[in-house]
């Protein structure tokens, strides 16, 4: 018996919160405007980087330096993969990113200021 009114009770307490006859909400305004959604879209060009060796000129004296390639390899807090080529050699991270022969924690997350440049046609 207890079951059965916990029951009804439930029921009754469900119905109460279905909609009814209520008017439907208009569906709001896309910031499209009228401008249908094309069924498919043309595919992104390919970027191109500036060719090995050319650096990208600076718009602004302490800009970081823009990466002229890819910059999908992974970091994380096992890996840098940036590290790897830019400690040494002709395109070296510069001095203020090291603490103690170490990359400064602050300067871990190299996308966060630098970011990659390509030309899309």
């Amino acid at each position: 018996m207890k079951k059965t009114l916990t029951l009804m009770a439930l029921m009754l307490a469900l119905s109460g919160c279905q909609s009814g006859g209520e008017a439907e909400q208009p569906a709001p305004l896309s910031m499209r405007g009228e401008v249908p959604v094309a069924a498919s879209s043309p595919v992104a060009p390919v970027p191109v980087y500036p060719a090995k060796g050319t650096s990208v000129e600076r718009s602004v004296l302490a800009q970081p330096p823009v990466i002229p390639h890819k910059a999908d390899y992974p970091i994380n807090l096992d890996k840098n993969s940036c590290i790897n080529c830019h400690r040494g050699g002709k395109h070296k991270m510069a001095a203020n990113h090291f603490e103690a022969g170490k990359v400064d924690g602050q300067y871990y997350q190299c996308r966060a200021c630098h970011v990659p440049q390509a030309q899309n046609f």
